[in-house]
């Protein structure tokens, strides 16, 4: 287990020596990196809060003070959209995210490993911390979202490229990517809960290979072509193995256009 950096153990210690005074927060805990254990010197800090309903409305305003009391002074302070709270920035680039939960609407189950600083009354974490459970292989499961989008990102590759969009073409990449690495989570039944800046222990040696083996595309079409060609075949061997060995259709008039449209246009194989 490592524990991050100093600054971030500073910032931990007043969230459970400070905040607890304000009777309107009810529990305090970590989420994120310091809730399943895996700290390190870059990570944030995820600051979670448990409070009153009639206190709500205030926490709502005055949320980025709550944090200064934690991190002191911020470079930068910004909400986040949807949420009570959000993330601060320190001058030496502490990153420090705050959110607090109505007690009408908590659920301690909503994250994926807790780390409890606080629970005034030792209701809402009767169990103290909540150990993580995503990322462990489990029952191979069908991605069927992840399959549809990935044909038709893919598809749209040569309205892309037909109108010269060459920055486009490039992001492009990164999104039928981001579907190969679903049906692979899927592949080992592993359900993503945890956070956006972890991925290589959910995934296997020979999975984080392949992706490391998706050939590199900057701006050039042929590229960027090449690129989803790799990324393409990689999707059709495991997913049309994965749909067999969970009993799921494959979509093949789908996928069949898809390939068919892509040779038309560029003159070679997807497949």
């Amino acid at each position: 287990m490592t524990t991050g950096d100093d600054r971030q153990r500073e910032v931990i210690v007043r969230a459970r020596d400070l905040l607890p005074a304000d009777e309107r927060i009810l529990a305090v805990y970590l989420i994120g990196s310091y809730g399943t254990g895996q700290a390190d010197r870059f990570s944030d800090v995820d600051v979670h809060l448990v409070v009153t309903d009639h206190s709500i409305d205030w926490f709502e305003q005055h949320w980025d003070d709550v944090l200064r009391k934690l991190t002191g002074p911020t470079v930068h302070a910004d909400r986040v959209p949807g949420l009570i709270g959000g993330l601060g920035i320190t001058a030496d680039w502490l990153h420090v995210d705050l959110v607090a939960h109505p007690l009408a609407a908590f659920d301690r189950f909503q994250y994926d490993g807790v780390r409890v600083l606080f629970d005034r009354d030792g209701t809402l974490f009767p169990d103290g911390d909540i150990p993580p459970l995503g990322g462990r292989p489990g029952e191979p499961y069908w991605p069927a979202v992840n399959v549809r989008l990935f044909f038709y990102f893919l598809g749209n590759l040569v309205t892309v490229l037909g109108r010269d969009e060459r920055i486009v073409g490039n992001q492009g990449v990164g999104v039928v990517r981001d579907q190969l690495i679903a049906l692979m989570l899927a592949e080992r039944g592993v359900r993503r809960t945890g956070g956006a800046k972890r991925l290589n222990a959910l995934l296997s040696d020979e999975q984080r290979a392949a992706l490391e083996a998706i050939p590199a595309a900057g701006t050039d079409p042929s590229d960027i072509i090449t690129a989803n060609q790799y990324i393409c075949r990689q999707f059709i061997t495991r997913g049309t193995a994965l749909a067999k060995l969970t009993g799921n259709a494959w979509p093949n008039e789908f996928v069949d256009a898809t390939l068919l449209h892509l040779r038309n246009h560029f003159g070679v194989d997807f497949s």
